[in-house]
């Protein structure tokens, strides 16, 4: 079977991880970045295929203009890249959380249309009109990785690895030594399920869709 690089998933998602009491939402960017696999919950661009570490940042699912009680608030809290991030801004749309992406819209992987964005029910309508997944450019690029990816899978397995895998070892974030170390943690059993954990225990898939 072929490797799906914009596959979102069908079911809303489940927090692993429950740090609290932080004194800066940004103190969680380890935690979001083993939550939501590394990638943008939005275009699911993986930080395997960003330049800088810049190009992703956390963004809040209720922005901070609207409910600022909510800004250290990690369920509040998702994984996005820069562009997503911006388009987004204090606009309200369907959660993450609250919705599976993948019953809301699906990105057409083969074919003509290959790189086109389809909306399968109004959240799906509202997301891709709000964060403009359907522009021109970020359509065309879509097709341009789903080439190339294709591609690799059929003559450069190692490529295909690190365009669809996990950051590299010193990238994954040791859960367990963070620092600073949150007050408290409502979920301390999703360290052990961290993706470093993972990779300790020679769990780690190659790739990840």
């Amino acid at each position: 079977m072929s490797a799906s690089p914009f596959l979102y998933p069908s079911a809303p998602h489940v927090r692993r991880h429950g740090p609290t009491d932080y004194s800066t939402y940004r103190h969680y960017r380890p935690w979001l970045r083993d939550e939501f696999c590394f990638r943008c919950v939005y275009c699911l661009r993986r930080e395997t295929w960003a330049f800088h570490d810049s190009d992703f940042e956390l963004d809040h699912d209720v922005a901070q203009s609207v409910s600022p009680e909510l800004c250290k608030e990690y369920t509040n809290l998702v994984y996005a890249c820069h562009n997503c991030n911006k388009r987004k801004g204090n606009r309200s749309i369907p959660s993450v959380s609250e919705v599976g992406y993948g019953a809301c819209m699906e990105v057409i992987m083969v074919g003509a249309d290959s790189g086109r964005i389809n909306a399968l029910n109004d959240d799906g309508t509202r997301i891709i009109d709000e964060l403009s997944l359907d522009a021109r450019k970020i359509t065309a690029m879509r097709r341009e990785y789903i080439g190339m990816i294709r591609s690799f899978e059929k003559h450069d397995k190692p490529r295909l690895q690190f365009w669809m895998g996990f950051p590299e070892d010193l990238e994954l974030p040791d859960l367990s030594t963070v620092r600073p170390q949150p007050k408290g943690n409502t979920k301390p059993q999703g360290i052990s399920v961290s993706w470093f954990e993972k990779k300790e225990r020679q769990e780690l898939p190659e790739i990840y869709e």
